[in-house]
């Protein structure tokens, strides 16, 4: 009697299982293929795909996300004794759990399992969604104005304002850090700018909810002759050109001073020049007795009206800096001397 009351128990025994992750990265020198395909090679842990740091993973209140460092675990309890969890990945094959697993492929993903007990019941399935990111942010630097490659360097200014895009399709990004000098970062909040004259370490570090982390950011040049020039490997050194070109204008022969008047003819002709020391010439602007606009420089000026005359220069370098307005004054003289002769008694 005993033996057929226990036999009429039998199958109302209770038996669930669970998922947990284990977030600890693994020691070992290889590690499982993919689950959905136990038969495949062994991977290198050197040849998975993840930029991610740590086994971490993050809920953002919709979905839950890992990276392939995170681990699977199955745990089942059973009021008598479960004989083994079953699983699998997706529509792949059924398998028996063994030990705790990871998934390198990125992407959705739904973890069915349930738990069999060693009297045959069988738990009813349950499945666990999650992406699987391993992939670090995209990042991109736009500037206000072309950053110019002149020789072998790479010029901005203090006036240029440096705006960090980072995106992340899957966990979304986490943090966003930039650097001037390689080691003194600080949080990116709003557009910065960098006074600072000289050669700086443009460097840029993002990282995602899992932590897969770069420090690669993509950001646009342009060559002397206005090309485009695109950057991709990050940490770009960098000529900070505050200094504005010198100008100055010459008369190609010696002007004649009267009581602090400059005095010249019409056969008068006047050059400007520019020089810089840094990025380069840009242009050269002119404006002649104060009308208009300033205008593109195109030769040598002459005056063939009498009076007085004004010249006015000033130079722009290739990332904007303006020099000082040089100025010159000229009484120009056309007209010649009235000679008169008289008989003196």
């Amino acid at each position: 009697m005993k033996i057929k009351y226990l036999i009429w128990l039998l199958p109302i025994v209770l038996v669930f299982s669970s998922l947990t992750f284990s977030q600890q990265t693994t020691k070992e020198n290889v590690v499982k293929p993919d689950v959905q395909s136990p038969a495949s090679p062994e991977v290198k842990k050197e040849e998975i795909a993840t930029a991610a740091l740590k086994a971490v993973s993050f809920n953002n209140g919709v979905s839950t996300f890992v990276n392939s460092k995170v681990k699977f675990e199955l745990v089942s309890k059973d009021n008598v004794a479960t004989d083994k969890i079953l699983y699998k990945l997706n529509a792949g094959n059924e398998l028996e759990y063994k030990e705790p697993f990871a998934i390198y492929e990125e992407g959705k993903h739904v973890i069915s399992y349930y738990a069999v007990d060693k009297v045959g019941n069988k738990e009813d399935a349950k499945s666990f969604k999650v992406v699987v990111d391993n992939t670090p942010p995209v990042v991109n630097v736009s500037v206000s104005a072309p950053i110019i490659k002149s020789g072998d360097k790479l010029y901005a200014s203090k006036n240029f304002t440096f705006v960090v895009e980072a995106k992340d399709a899957l966990s979304g990004v986490q943090s966003v850090q930039y650097s001037i000098d390689k080691s003194n970062y600080q949080p990116y909040l709003t557009p910065f700018t960098i006074p600072a004259e000289g050669d700086i370490s443009l460097s840029i570090k993002a990282m995602d909810n899992v932590t897969n982390y770069t420090e690669k950011y993509t950001m646009v040049a342009k060559d002397e002759n206005g090309n485009l020039i695109n950057l991709t490997d990050g940490n770009v050194s960098i000529f900070v050109d505050n200094k504005a070109p010198i100008v100055e204008i010459r008369p190609d022969k010696e002007l004649l001073d009267k009581n602090g008047r400059k005095i010249a003819t019409s056969d008068y002709n006047y050059t400007v020049s520019a020089s810089d020391a840094e990025s380069g010439l840009s242009s050269i602007l002119v404006r002649l007795d104060g009308k208009g606009e300033f205008k593109t420089y195109a030769g040598a000026i002459k005056f063939d009206t009498n009076g007085e005359h004004l010249i006015e220069a000033k130079a722009v370098d290739k990332v904007g800096n303006v020099s000082p307005v040089a100025v010159l004054s000229v009484f120009v003289d056309i007209i010649a001397p009235d000679t008169t002769i008289k008989a003196i008694e």
